[in-house]
């Protein structure tokens, strides 16, 4: 049974993103509504080139900078027939909100605005970011922001069920290409089929033993995409055929270590290649951002930071399985952790969804988390 809309600023905030769609690349009036918020908690506001909106709070006094993250963006709205919940309907129920992006990640943004705008003598600044393509350009679009405002203290907001993120898996796309020779299929002899070629690469890559690590487990490498040309052919034999994978990476991995695992696997396949995917797309701006598909997995060495920042919320440590913004920070040697309302089984799926009382718990948790960045 639907619930009537309780007076929490926290929720009401998180509805009203929710009944926004916010595509990767089609952020404009999600950024539009993060600008309004921020304005309206006493933010100092600004949009980028990217289009990332960012607001900052200044305390009495010079101190830490402690950055906020969480994107703007949400996958797709795969088969709307098949969800019960109108999928930006933002609906209450169950103790619930209901709807594409609310667990990932726009409920982490609407508690992280609430807590900042509640801090009070305070000294150092806290930023808050709304940044867009996490989804596809994960982490391009918080370079810049770390560029500008060289923090001190990193908080990402994920799924995590309020628990401290301590390590992140990658992710890199990798792409295979074979190349045959075409040639009539009653006679497939005077060709080349390239076909027969890549799948031999795919089960070469499947055999391959993954790395373990003791916190995140096991790399992935999965195939998500295969084609050949000519496409819709009557009956030719395949002179090209490309697939791509998803790859979970661990610490350590590298896009040079990933690749050379990859290709002393083929060795002896002639006419097959491999690379890492290119990825290129304007953001709601226009502003283009284009990247190598390689974002880095991070894992934190136990220190008082940490120690404090785990008593403060009083939770235990969390390793994602997932990619995020974090791997910015991470690479800049930044002391980075993941934290957020909702779980990342509760992202993606039809009917996404997240509990009003890990949003509302979670304003109190990032005020926490904050205070420990500054000092207090």
């Amino acid at each position: 049974m639907t619930q009537p809309a309780p007076c929490s600023p926290v929720v009401d905030l998180c509805r009203a993103f929710v009944r926004i769609p916010s595509l990767s690349g089609q952020e404009g009036a999600m950024a539009r509504a993060a600008a309004e918020a921020m304005g309206a908690f006493g933010f100092a506001v600004e949009t980028d080139a990217c289009g990332s909106v960012v607001g900052v709070r200044r305390g009495s006094g010079p101190g830490p900078t402690v950055l906020l993250d969480a994107h703007m963006d949400t996958v797709p709205v795969t088969r709307p027939e098949a969800w019960a919940h109108a999928p930006h309907g933002a609906e209450l129920a169950e103790g619930r909100i209901w709807g594409r992006g609310a667990a990932d990640t726009k409920g982490s943004l609407a508690a992280m605005l609430c807590a900042v705008a509640g801090l009070e003598d305070f000294v150092g600044t806290v930023v808050v970011s709304a940044s867009v393509g996490e989804e596809d350009l994960t982490s391009a679009a918080l370079e810049p922001i770390l560029d500008r405002y060289r923090p001190d203290l990193v908080l990402v907001g994920e799924p995590t069920s309020l628990r401290l993120g301590v390590a992140q898996k990658g992710r890199a796309g990798v792409l295979l290409e074979a190349t045959g020779r075409s040639a009539h299929s009653s006679r497939p002899e005077l060709g080349d089929n390239a076909v027969y070629k890549l799948l031999e690469a795919v089960a070469r890559l499947r055999a391959l033993p993954l790395p373990v690590d003791a916190d995140l487990g096991a790399g992935v490498c999965e195939l998500i995409e295969i084609g050949s040309e000519p496409r819709q052919s009557q009956g030719m034999v395949p002179h090209l055929c490309t697939a791509r994978l998803a790859l979970r990476l661990l610490p350590g991995e590298t896009a040079a270590t990933v690749l050379a695992r990859i290709s002393a696997a083929l060795v002896g396949l002639e006419g097959v290649s491999v690379r890492l995917a290119h990825l290129a797309r304007p953001c709601h701006t226009g502003h283009l951002v284009e990247m190598d598909e390689f974002i880095p997995a991070w894992k934190n060495a136990a220190t008082g930071l940490q120690a404090r920042l785990l008593a403060a919320l009083g939770t235990a440590a969390f390793a994602a399985p997932y990619t995020t913004n974090a791997s910015a920070a991470a690479q800049r040697g930044l002391p980075v952790f993941l934290l957020g309302p909702g779980a990342i089984e509760q992202a993606h799926i039809s009917d996404e969804w997240l509990a009003v009382a890990e949003l509302e718990a979670a304003v109190p948790a990032y005020a926490a988390a904050i205070r420990v960045g500054l000092g207090g």
